[in-house]
């Protein structure tokens, strides 16, 4: 487990995967822990929750997750947060300096609420620095006040990130969210400005467009540095493609003049357009068929390399289209480097490992073959769902008959036994052999057959030949035939 303080999210995750108790050895194994570590999470974890546990424990069998509490709060605190990690705490300060940059700020200000001293700041400034440099920002100390300066595009990027590495996931309670600094009448326009587009904008494409337009505001209010310039032909020219998105864009930019009561520049009507078209928008797939030729190549690219990689047939006219839509717009982010962040990224690498690895591995090969943008974990992300869906999809319960000598007694008590241990079984009947070959053509949509007698007869059928007390090698037996079968689907 590296990083200490993901170390409670990584034991949830983990657990959230098991259906059953696992012990405080298979753990610790796993995280390369010891099991002191292990109980003092879990009793850190436990603590946290204020009204029921997280995790439940027993002696002897180890560690089960409260599943419902886990789903309705993953981490429960309290609903004012009044203590702040230092790691919270600067990103605070953060938000505050790159909403007020290029204009300084007084140190006492900044961290007055935090109870720190001298040190701490010192430190936080390093660390600060630090992130700043990612983006070609510098912070500046002068007169115990801090600046962050560097060009606008720069800042405007640096707010973007540091909105939505704060975990935002259901925008309708940002208006309540404690743990930002944000402006309450601020947050409340631009989430009415955003039912206004009656747009069905999912998340988290709708979070980015609201940290794109709080930014605005913010920086618009706060900061004489803005660049102001007209629209270029070529971007004028580029937003004719979707007229509807164009006259949303213009609205919007234009109601926001208003509220600030500050002419925008018609740049950011530009800038707006492309956050809409870098979005997944719900019910806008009247053009679906209308890709241009790189998103067609791109898409291809995908669905030809992942099948290669996971053995399954991809490309059908129904998956082509739902994913050139998400290509497209990916397409869009790559070229104007725009994030999207993917609050689900942990849970989806725990899950789906193997396809999130397969997938990074295609999409290095389509960042060369296409001349991309580099695509990022997030990006990534999004991108394995939907290859996940096609193998969720593709192991579909397998139609099941069930035979013996005499079709009743032994056949029935297979039945309730392999129905017990095999979900994925989907038994259509129980009959006896004789019977098959005078009823074979009921049963078309078979894909197996389980018998306690040699089927000595052709059958074109998956068959497998078990005993009618079905022993644990049956099991085993039966476990690979399933497997077999799902292999002979792809």
């Amino acid at each position: 487990m590296s990083k200490k303080g993901n170390r409670e999210k990584q034991l949830l995750l983990y657990l959230s995967n098991k259906s059953d108790f696992v012990t405080g050895e298979e753990i610790a194994q796993h995280f390369d822990i010891s099991p002191k570590t292990v109980y003092r999470l879990v009793k850190k974890i436990n603590d946290e929750v204020t009204d029921d546990i997280m995790i439940f424990s027993e002696k002897g069998r180890g560690f089960k997750l409260n599943y419902e509490k886990y789903l309705g709060n993953p981490v429960a605190k309290s609903e004012k947060q009044i203590d702040f990690t230092p790691k919270q705490r600067r990103e605070r300060v953060l938000e505050a300096l790159l909403l007020a940059a290029p204009h300084p700020k007084k140190i006492y200000e900044l961290f007055d609420e935090y109870y720190v001293g001298d040190s701490v700041v010192a430190s936080d400034e390093q660390i600060l620095t630090n992130e700043l440099a990612q983006y070609d920002l510098v912070l500046e100390r002068k007169n115990r006040q801090l600046a962050i300066v560097g060009e606008e595009k720069n800042i405007r990027k640096a707010i973007g990130d540091v909105i939505q590495n704060m975990n935002i996931v259901d925008i309708e309670e940002l208006r309540n969210n404690q743990s930002l600094n944000f402006n309450s009448y601020d947050v409340l326009y631009i989430l009415d400005q955003l039912r206004k587009m009656k747009l069905q904008i999912p998340y988290p494409y709708n979070v980015n467009i609201f940290s794109h337009l709080y930014i605005l505001v913010s920086r618009s209010r706060k900061s004489s540095q803005i660049v102001k310039r007209e629209v270029t032909a070529e971007e004028e020219q580029e937003m004719t493609k979707d007229p509807e998105l164009k006259k949303i864009a213009e609205t919007v930019i234009d109601n926001i003049s208003k509220y600030i009561n500050e002419p925008l520049p018609e740049n950011e009507i530009y800038h707006l357009y492309q956050y809409l078209v870098s979005s997944r928008i719900e019910g806008n797939n009247k053009k679906k068929n209308h890709f241009s030729d790189k998103v067609n190549d791109v898409t291809y690219f995908y669905l030809e390399e992942m099948t290669k990689r996971l053995g399954i047939a991809m490309v059908n006219e129904t998956f082509f289209n739902d994913f050139a839509n998400h290509i497209k717009p990916m397409l869009n982010r790559l070229e104007n480097q725009i994030r999207v962040k993917n609050g689900l990224l942990d849970q989806i690498k725990s899950v789906y490992d193997n396809i999130f690895q397969q997938v990074t591995e295609v999409s290095v090969l389509a960042s060369q073959k296409f001349q991309l943008a580099t695509i990022n974990d997030d990006e990534n992300g999004f991108i394995t769902l939907y290859f996940a869906r096609v193998l969720e999809t593709d192991r579909r319960p397998i139609p099941t008959l069930i035979m013996c000598t005499t079709g009743i007694g032994t056949s029935e008590l297979l039945r309730v036994k392999i129905a017990k241990k095999f979900p994925e079984l989907e038994i259509v009947d129980v009959l006896a052999t004789r019977d098959y070959d005078q009823t074979s053509q009921n049963y078309a949509g078979v894909e197996l057959i389980l018998s306690t007698i040699d089927l000595n007869q052709q059958v074109p059928i998956n068959n497998l030949l078990v005993s009618a007390m079905f022993s644990k090698e049956d099991e085993e037996r039966l476990k690979n035939k399933i497997e077999e079968i799902y292999h002979e689907r792809k």
